[in-house]
Order: C-alpha cells, then structure tokens, then sequence
C-alpha cells in the first residue's frame, strides 16, 4: 500500500461535505440495536402522551359550554355544578397522566442518549487504537482534536437525543393532531391559522441555510482550542523556561477569539428566532379574534369552541417555536457528527488479513527483502534494502540522523508496511501474521518512553498483563533497576506521576527496559536507548544489554557507539542504503564511515 496514497484518500474523506441526512442515519445506529426493547415503550408513551394532551382542551369546551354555560353564539346548562366538578377531577386526571408519561419518556430517552454517548465513545477510541502511525505522526492529528472527539463532539450528539429525539417525534405528532382537531372545530378558524405558516417556512429556511456553515467552523475551533490548550499544559515546563509564557497566551486568545466570533455570529443568527415567532404568533391571534368574533356573532361557533381552539393553537406554536429553535442543536449536531463519521470511515493504513497466524515460538530469524519505503517516491526512507538477521544476532544500526533507522524498526513492528518488497521472520510475511500476536513477541524501549499514570509495578506490567510480582521484580533487577526503586518511599507502588514525572529520565529509561523484558521476548529493539541518560545510569543500561540481548535476536538503534561495539554486526545507513556492514572492528579496519563516526565520538576534543 501506498502510504502516500492512503493520507490523500484519509485526506479527502475529511475533507468532503456529508449531507445531513446521511449523517443523521449513521447517528443513529450508535443508539444501539440490543436497545430496540424500549422503542416499543416509547412509541406507546409518545401516543398515550399525545392523546391526553390532545384530549385536554375538550374537557374546557366541555367545562364552558356546559358547565358553565354563556349567553353568547348557545347557551348551556346556565351553570351544572356537577358537570364543572366532573370536568375539573377529569382534567386533574389527565394532568397526572401527562406528567408521568412524560418522566417515563425522558428517563428512556435520557437512557438512549447515554448509550449513543457511550457507543461513540467506543467507536472512536478503537477507532484510534486501529489507526496506524501515519494518522497519529500527522500535524493535523493532535492530541486537542481527538480529546475534542471523545469530549464536545460526543457530547452535542448526547445533546440532540436528550433534546432532540422527544422534540421531533412527540411534538411533530402533537402538531398534526392539534391541527386535525382544529380543522374538526372550525374550519375557518384553520384557514386562518394556516395563512401565517409560510412565514415559519421562511424562518425555518433561512435558519437551516446558515447554521449549518456556522457550526461547521464552531466545531473546527473548539479542537483548536482544546489542542493550544493541551499543548500549552503538556509544554508548560519548557514554556516557564524559556519565559514565553506570552506568546502562548497570545496563540491561545487568538483561536479562542476565532471561536467566539464564530459563537456570537450563530448567537445573532438564533437571537432573532423568538423574537420572528412571537412576532407572527400575535399576528395570528390578532386576525384570529377578529375572525371568532364574527364567527361566534353569526352562532357557527360557541365560546367553549374558541376557547378550546385557542388551547389547540398553543398546542400547534409551541412545538412549531420549538422545532425551530431545535435546528440549532441539529445543526451543532450534524457538523459534529460529519466530524465524527469522516473519522470513524477513515481507512487504517495497517490491515490484517480475514485468518492470520498467530505466532507460537519463534527463533527470531528475520529477513528484509527488496524493502524500499517512502512518502514521496522521489525521497525515498529506506531503498532496496535486502538483509538477512540470523536467529539470536545481535544486530546494530548506525547512521546520522533521518538515515532511516527509525523506519528501519517501524517496518519490523509493522507500524508502517514497506512499499515495495516484503519482510518476513521465520520464514513468515509480516502481512500474514496476527498484529497482537507479532507485537508481542517484541520488546521494544525507545528513545523517549512513555510511562502511564499509576505505580511502578503497574508500568513494568504493561509488558505483560498477567505477569506475576516476582516477575516483575526480577525484571527489573536483570535491568539494574531494581535498587533505585527499593530506594524510593514506596518501592514498587510509587506513583510515576503524569507521564512519568516524578522519576529521572533514566529512571523512566531503566524502568521500560524492564517492561521490555518482563515477557521475555525472542525479539529484542532498542531505539536509542541510552541517548537521554546520565553517564553512570548509561553505565547501568549498558551492563542492563549484555545481559538481556543474550539468547534472543536483538536490533539495536545507537548515536552512542560504546552500546553497540559488542553487536554481532554492524549495519551503516545512509540516505535509506546500507553502505557498510560488519562488526565493530572489521568496519574500522574499512576506514570508511563507521571509523569516521567512531573518531567523531571518542577523539580528544583538545587535541588539535
């Protein structure tokens, strides 16, 4: 696979504009299918709920044109006390029904909108851990915009089932059935009413057209926003340092600017709403008490009609106001979730095949063949490397910096897959062999190693999960990591602190070697592993890898020669090529490039 190709296809998927429908349907699919029993409840709930609120404002024709009775467009009883407690028992009733269907109803969809928050969640984390290197290496992947997916994003779609899912399918329906009962009350009236809808049309239109634009660049800002955030608390101790706390403070005011022109933008746009609505609401009454009244004048209707009516019409502008103003959470929803599915969609550059092989014990023979990789054909990271790594070698890299030793591992981890050519151990292509299974038959201790908030003890078992405490200890006393630890107030059950910051970086250093080795694996890599430390704790490290690479392949990355002078064979890279090999003495007996290295490191820096 093309690497290069893969971020332009990811590239255009973030970049292509989702209908809303398309997204809306996707959405939903993260309610759940095991969560199918309550649509039956709900649906029963919405329909029991719509019908006693649709039934209500009967009971007050009733209570007047009967109970009560009026002098205007028929009489009543003059007054039937029996009938105005009826009535009122009967709407108390109907009010107690109301309210309880109502909790019901908000309790599921509260529990609905809970589950799409946690299906999401799920969805994008895995999403992140299938996703290879080459989407978490990019500039446009920081850790703010994934922190923005999991939090505000997933959060706006928790939003729209609490809010929405009620407001869309209870209110539509008690919209159409007041207007029906409208239509059987008085048609006139109706036709009234109905003369002002196109106005809401027009609202509703021009609300729809521009909120999606404005929420689309809101969402885009808040990852902003929450990446200078991150980057300014992950780097504040190098801020401090170098006094530039200012020019922080001013990146961050000007992407929290941007989202607050953004924000107040949609707030002007959404401002208007009520007031539009209210505007042409009271048009509406207006011109429909000038009709009622000539309409009770002329006995075609009664006054408990009208009244009733009036209720109905509430019932009809209320969730008509409402679903106008639910287009702004939709339209936030709807640019966040666009968001979501271009990732959810987005390609892993690293597939596995339908049935790989699980590797059992392997002897740990490698072998690169015609290996060639790049981003840019014309600059090529490693080309037409072939090399053979015998069972148990210990195999080191050299080279200046961006000669490709990084990649030369990442190919073996299969973080990234070679562009031309193939890799394989014991006899195996790496394309056919289970990720998991590959990866843990590797201990690997970068330059730079991440330690996770917890205790010591729980960080050297990251390398093996159902590893033993014993195991652990003499994991850690083959790396000379041992007394350091004892040393501390709390031994193995100290807190690393966030990232590792209450050790030393050689500590952190010693502390990954013996995550590496805990699960004693055939293969060994060691990316620059003694580059951040101390000369005493290199000394450590150093007496750590006699010891560990014994018995085991091991592929070593160095800058600091005196950790590879015992390596079974050196390889020299250059520019993606091996230009030497050999061991540590055969390759200054070449005076090449490796000699010139070696001078480069251990000459006097006062002799001329």
């Amino acid at each position: 696979m093309n690497i290069r190709k893969n971020k332009e296809n990811n590239t255009n998927k973030e970049n292509k504009d989702l209908k809303a429908l398309y997204v809306l349907k996707r959405l939903l699919q993260y309610i759940g299918t095991d969560n199918k029993r309550y649509t039956a409840p709900l649906i029963v709930l919405i329909i029991f709920n719509l019908l006693f609120n649709l039934f209500s404002p009967l009971v007050f024709r009733h209570l007047i044109d009967v109970g009560i009775g009026s002098s205007l467009g028929g009489g009543g009883s003059g007054g039937n006390i029996e009938i105005i407690i009826f009535d009122g028992i009967l709407y108390f009733i109907l009010t107690i029904l109301i309210v309880l269907s109502r909790i019901s109803q908000g309790y599921i969809i509260q529990k609905l909108a809970t589950i799409t928050m946690y299906n999401l969640r799920y969805e994008i984390f895995t999403k992140f851990q299938i996703l290879g290197l080459d989407y978490h290496d990019n500039p446009n992947s920081s850790a703010g915009k994934k922190i923005s997916y999991l939090t505000n994003d997933v959060n706006t779609i928790q939003e729209l089932i609490e809010s929405g899912l009620l407001v869309i399918v209870g209110n539509f329906f008690l919209l159409i059935g007041a207007l029906g009962f409208m239509i059987i009350l008085s048609p006139q009236l109706t036709l009234v009413l109905l003369l002002i809808i196109p106005f809401f049309g027009v609202i509703v239109v021009s609300v729809f057209k521009k909120a999606r634009k404005f929420y689309k660049e809101l969402r885009e800002n808040i990852s902003s926003v929450t990446s200078a955030f991150d980057e300014s608390i992950l780097g504040m101790r190098e801020i401090q340092t170098f006094a530039i706390e200012e020019e922080f403070f001013n990146e961050f005011n000007e992407v929290t600017k941007n989202e607050k022109k953004i924000s107040l933008k949609s707030a002007k746009l959404f401002a208007l709403i009520p007031g539009l609505t209210i505007f042409v609401f009271t048009l509406g009454i207006g011109l429909l008490f000038f009709t009622a009244g000539i309409l009770i004048r002329d006995s075609i209707i009664t006054v408990g009609t009208l009244i009733s009516f009036i209720f109905y019409l509430f019932q009809f502008f209320e969730p008509l106001n409402t679903l106008v103003g639910f287009f702004a959470i939709l339209q936030n929803a709807i640019a966040a979730g666009a968001r979501m599915i271009k990732l959810i969609d987005l390609s892993p550059s690293i597939k596995q095949i339908s049935s790989p092989i699980k590797l059992e014990e392997i002897k740990g023979e490698i072998e690169y063949k015609d290996i060639s990789f790049y981003y840019e054909k014309e600059n090529p990271v490693i080309d037409k490397i072939n090399i053979k790594i015998k069972e148990k070698e210990r195999l080191a890299l050299v080279g200046y910096t961006g000669a490709g030793k990084s990649t030369f591992i990442k190919l073996l981890n299969r973080f990234y897959d070679p562009i031309e050519g193939n890799i394989t151990i014991d006899g195996v292509n790496l394309r056919n062999i289970d990720l998991k299974s590959l990866r843990g038959n590797m201990g690997v201790v970068f330059q730079e190693n991440f330690l996770f908030s917890g205790t010591i003890m729980d960080n050297i078992k990251y390398g093996k999960l159902n590893a033993t405490d014993e195991e652990a200890l003499k994991a850690a006393k083959q790396v000379n990591a041992h007394n350091f630890i004892i040393e501390l107030e709390f031994g193995y059950q100290t807190l690393v602190g966030e990232r590792g910051n209450n050790l030393s970086e050689g500590e952190r250093q010693l502390i990954a070697f013996a995550r590496a080795l805990i699960g004693n694996p055939p293969i060994l890599i060691l990316d620059e592993a003694t580059s951040a430390v101390d000369p005493f704790t290199e000394t450590l490290i150093i007496e750590a890898i006699l010891s560990i690479l014994k018995n085991r392949t091991s592929i070593s990355i160095a800058h600091r020669l005196s950790t590879i002078i015992n390596s079974d064979r050196i390889l020299v890279l250059d520019k993606g090529k091996i230009i030497e090999e050999g061991s540590h003495e055969e390759l200054l007996k070449k005076k090449g490039f490796y000699q010139h290295l070696f001078e480069m490191q251990f000459k006097d820096p006062y002799k001329q």
